[in-house]
């Protein structure tokens, strides 16, 4: 594991990801808003970074396949961005400055709040890789879409929606092609295009406290929990159904003008995110959102008759679909090809074919030698079920695989978060019923509605990530009721009001610092990534290994979940930090070792250079082993606590 990053590698990590943010971002806001003005509409819309950010990640996704992989894909990019621009500009949109005082409090806000993890860690790094190694996999896809040469990733082959590693691997090449840059950069914008999205709807909100209600939204407690695993993946599919559900929520409420054939293509540029990011499941939510939104919209216009409603709409919503079909039809093999692993990640460990799941339940790598140790595909990382009470965003825990009184706080801490939750979505929704929006809610509904069937019928692990879908939903419902200005009336006028008040100022107090305290908890982990581990398990598979790794980056940089990963085979895989000194024979009963910094002499005596691939090398001890070989569980990665020194 290459040691910590000192001194002046620290600026090229800044730089590499707020750029990589940054290209998200404007790439998304500018492809948006030109895809609005294609539509009609003049107005510059804080919605744009959400409607634009899907087609960039299937254009991403299509670049990157092409000659000069990364480089070219981000020349295409910066094309569309440019053409985007163009059209805006062409378009005379309206109100760009407004939309900019508005939105960029917002968003600077949840871009520090997203950065906490990596300033209380001191370092830029990988997300999540104490919760969870699934980042070790994508890292290698992202790898082998910048450079395809060796073994192709499993990922590739089965369909696995690459659109976001496509788009890490082009905001990388700002930054010479750190691939981990441009993670941590995709995913911190997720939070900040979110946070602007629901804009939509906290116009209303006096301007500091709708920055804070739209980084709540941005950062709710499960979302903020899932980007400290670095699951981008459910990052990108939750801004979707959020941003999905605001796109309705404009047409339902008559603000978005314009050319009515093409009312729908912003929502089928939505879709087509979810199609890049999440595969055909996503698509669940956003129909479930819609055909719950058409059913409240045909009962709220019954007067007008039934009928004439679905004529107006037919031929908008007709073009929106053949939008989305266009766009997936590149697609459409890998995304029948994905429609199996999903199904058996979905279903858990009876369905799961051992060749095909990590235990986390993502889809595997080709080239292990020979497939992969079978996993319980049921929990992945978790604990056991999570509590569906942590959607209402008062958790106060740093983990939320947590049960209540997990931790140092007691158990009744937890429930009192839960009702003051509770209660102030319940006080908030009903404000928002009054007003006779339907979109939102209708999303919402969906979204619980999936929630309740894949606890139901799939597993915990996937029941985990449908729970986090409606956490955004259900935060906005929350916070545009609560934190409204009658609600937080510095002097209230009746009794009724002064518990409104408080019940609002705490709960604004509590959400926040359940949110804060997950980021804070959030580990990161090493700042490079390199396959040739992965690429010498054939070697050593079946035989007892010892990896030498960096003492820091085993206790402070959760090295070893992701050497854990990446040397999984050896019969058994012994993982310890590297001895201060070498010389003298290797530790008995060891066949191979690999060092992992660099190393160009053997660790011990008596040992012969198989490979090397920085910063990674292969050693053989030739002859006996001199011993029996250390106990641990064949194929599974270990701390066998082996004597090498000091």
């Amino acid at each position: 594991m290459p040691p910590r990053p000192r001194g002046p590698t620290y600026a090229p990590a800044v730089i590499g990801t707020y750029a990589s943010a940054l290209i998200v971002c404007g790439t998304a806001l500018l492809a948006g808003q030109a895809i609005l003005v294609a539509c009609g509409q003049r107005r510059a819309s804080v919605l744009a970074p959400v409607i634009g950010l899907g087609p960039v990640l299937a254009i991403s996704w299509g670049a990157v396949q092409l000659p000069g992989e990364g480089a070219t894909a981000l020349a295409v990019v910066l094309a569309v961005a440019l053409l985007s621009a163009i059209v805006a500009g062409a378009g005379r949109v309206q109100g760009a400055g407004a939309a900019a005082r508005e939105a960029l409090p917002a968003a600077a806000l949840t871009l520090l709040a997203a950065s906490i993890p990596f300033a209380v860690e001191g370092r830029f790094g990988v997300l999540g890789t104490g919760f969870n190694v699934d980042m070790s996999q994508h890292l290698f896809v992202a790898d082998w879409l910048a450079d395809p040469s060796g073994v192709v990733p499993g990922l590739v082959d089965q369909g696995y929606p690459l659109g976001p590693h496509s788009l890490a691997v082009v905001a990388a090449q700002l930054d010479g092609g750190n691939v981990v840059y441009g993670f941590d950069g995709l995913t911190i914008a997720i939070p900040v295009v979110a946070a602007v999205s629901s804009l939509v709807v906290l116009k209303h909100l006096p301007p500091m406290r709708r920055a804070f209600a739209a980084t709540l939204v941005g950062l709710p407690y499960l979302f903020a929990s899932y980007l400290a695993q670095g699951q981008f993946k459910e990052l990108l599919q939750g801004l979707f159904v959020l941003g999905f559900a605001l796109a309705l929520y404009e047409i339902s409420a008559g603000k978005r003008s314009g050319r009515r054939l093409l009312a729908a293509v912003p929502l089928a540029a939505i879709a087509i995110g979810s199609l890049y990011a999440y595969s055909a499941p996503g698509l669940a939510w956003l129909a479930g959102a819609a055909a719950l939104f058409a059913l409240a919209e045909l009962y709220r216009r019954r007067a007008g008759g039934a009928t004439a409603v679905i004529r107006s709409v037919a031929a908008p919503v007709a073009v929106g679909l053949a939008v989305v079909l266009v766009a997936a039809a590149p697609e459409l093999g890998r995304i029948a090809d994905f429609r199996s692993n999903a199904t058996n990640v979905a279903g858990g460990s009876a369905n799961s074919a051992p060749a095909a799941k990590s235990s986390s339940g993502e889809a595997g790598q080709r080239g292990d030698g020979g497939g992969r140790e079978p996993h319980d595909n049921d929990l992945g990382n978790l604990f056991d079920q999570i509590s569906p009470a942590e959607v209402f965003g008062i958790w106060p825990s740093g983990d939320f695989r947590v049960d209540p009184g997990g931790g140092g706080v007691p158990a009744a801490v937890f429930y009192l978060g839960v009702l003051l939750g509770a209660v102030a979505f319940g006080l908030a929704l009903l404000r928002w019923l009054r007003r006779g929006e339907p979109a939102v809610p209708a999303a919402l509904v969906a979204a619980v509605a999936i929630y309740l069937a894949a606890l139901a019928l799939a597993t915990p692990y996937t029941a985990a990530k449908a729970l986090m879908m409606v956490a955004p939903l259900l935060m906005l419902v929350t916070v545009r009721g609560m934190l409204a200005t009658d609600a937080l009336a510095l002097a209230p006028r009746t009794p009724r009001a002064a518990v409104l008040a408080l019940v609002a100022a705490a709960f604004a107090v509590a959400a926040a610092g359940s949110s804060l305290l997950v980021l804070a908890k959030a580990p990161v982990g090493p700042t490079e990534y390199a396959p040739g581990l992965a690429e010498m398990r054939p070697i050593f598979k079946r035989e007892p290994t010892l990896v030498l790794a960096d003492p820091t980056a085993l206790a402070n940089e959760h090295g070893r979940e992701f050497l854990d990963w990446e040397a999984r085979g050896g019969d058994p895989v012994c993982i310890e930090p590297t001895p201060s000194a070498s010389g003298g024979p290797p530790p008995a009963g060891i066949r191979f070792v690999v060092t992992t910094q660099g190393d160009l002499e053997p660790p011990f005596s008596g040992l012969s250079e198989v490979e090397v691939d920085e910063p990674y090398a292969l050693w053989e001890r030739r002859g006996g082993l001199g011993g029996r070989p250390p106990s641990g569980e064949p194929g599974a990665p270990s701390e066998c606590g082996l004597a090498i020194g000091g």
